[in-house]
């Protein structure tokens, strides 16, 4: 018992690192500052980047880990993710810091991809499901956790932010110390010949696409928060730092709560969890103190934590008969949303100057997916 106590806690301690890609979010106004000639972008790709090169991962993980296993996966993506995280506090040029930050998103999508194999392979039944639950619910305190500890690094300049990644060395020890050898795994699925339908491909696409777009709507509130709240001289120099972590608090109450929300809402899960997504970007519309736009950063997040794993558990449903490879789409198209989003910003910059109005066209666009939600609902 204890042995798998220290096993759990070892899997888990993996939520550490890939759970802190948005740590340093609340970078943008303070490196927008010292890089004056950079467009903003740019600057805004520096959270973002990570997740496309995460998705990148995703997809060869598989062929990795039939040569070197699952847990040489992980081992290679802690040390990816403490060494190439922590690189930009000594970098100053901004092509360089995003091709740090890109390595780092791989690293991050090694040990993503691994940890629900680590899980399904070591924990069966119920035991499992907890696993799994406890996972979001882990991944939302590290966001928390990472997110505080950045801020106050921030206070020190946007450099030292960057020292918050050296979480992934300790998670290196854990895995390396705690996690027995797990190698290649053959599913039922990559066994199968099955053919499936055009129906079931386009059904998985549509939901892959809903999954993109809302994505990256979520994540230009996360990269675009700490810029609305220096517009509006709301907070001071780690006002940002305290929205992410809001955020983070937001989305470590959804991982608990899940699973209860969604047996008591059914059908209306889904556009619960994006009139939520509405809500938060309403409020940050019309905030003009600190209080409210944590409570906007907060709903953000809960509402964020919510669709996303129904999402993913929606695949796992309606596909069963290919939810790897189900689940490798819906992973993909949820990196690209996040690597989109500081090209969504620029879109919405069209349509509006105003950093406030196009929180509102965000909110509006959750309102059409509510809608949306409510045809592909249980």
């Amino acid at each position: 018992m204890k042995n798998k106590l220290v096993l759990k806690l070892a899997i888990l301690s993996c939520c550490f690192v890939t759970a802190s890609l948005n740590a340093i979010a609340g970078n943008i106004p303070a490196m927008a500052a010292d890089m004056k000639d950079t467009p903003l972008y740019l600057l805004e790709l520096v959270t973002t980047v990570p997740s496309l090169f995460s998705m990148l991962a995703v997809l060869c993980s598989s062929r990795i880990a039939s040569a070197v296993g699952y847990k040489k996966i992980v081992l290679a993506g802690a040390l990816i993710a403490g060494i190439f995280g922590t690189l930009p506090v000594i970098l100053s040029n901004i092509w360089m810091i995003l091709l740090a930050r890109g390595i780092f998103g791989f690293g991050c999508g090694l040990i993503t991809s691994a940890m629900l194999i680590l899980i399904i392979f070591f924990f069966q039944g119920e035991e499992r499901s907890s696993m799994i639950g406890l996972q979001g619910s882990a991944g939302g305190l590290a966001s928390l956790v990472t997110a505080f500890i950045a801020g106050r690094l921030l206070a020190i300049s946007w450099h030292a932010s960057f020292l918050v990644y050296l979480f992934g060395f300790p998670v290196f020890l854990a895995v390396l110390f705690f996690i027995p050898h797990v190698g290649s795994i053959r599913t039922s699925e990559t066994e199968s010949a099955a053919v499936h339908t055009g129906s079931e491909w386009t059904g998985l696409i549509g939901l892959g696409l809903l999954t993109f777009v809302s994505v990256a709507l979520a994540t230009v509130f996360v990269v675009k928060c700490s810029s609305l709240a220096a517009e509006r001289s709301i907070g001071g120099s780690t006002a940002g730092s305290l929205l992410v972590m809001c955020i983070s608090a937001g989305s470590l109450l959804a991982g608990a709560v899940y699973g209860r929300m969604k047996n008591v809402l059914g059908r209306l899960s889904l556009p619960v969890f994006y009139l939520i997504c509405t809500a938060g970007f309403a409020l940050a519309y019309i905030a003009s103190g600190m209080i409210p736009m944590m409570a906007a950063s907060f709903l953000l997040g809960f509402g964020y934590l919510a669709f996303v794993p129904f999402l993913q558990e929606r695949v796992s449903t309606r596909f069963a008969s290919f939810a790897a490879t189900g689940t490798t789409v819906i992973l993909v198209f949820q990196g690209l949303g996040a690597f989109i989003a500081p090209y969504a910003g620029t879109l919405l910059s069209v349509f509006a100057s105003s950093l406030g109005v196009q929180f509102l066209i965000c909110g509006i666009l959750y309102l059409i997916l509510a809608a949306v939600g409510w045809f592909i609902g249980e």
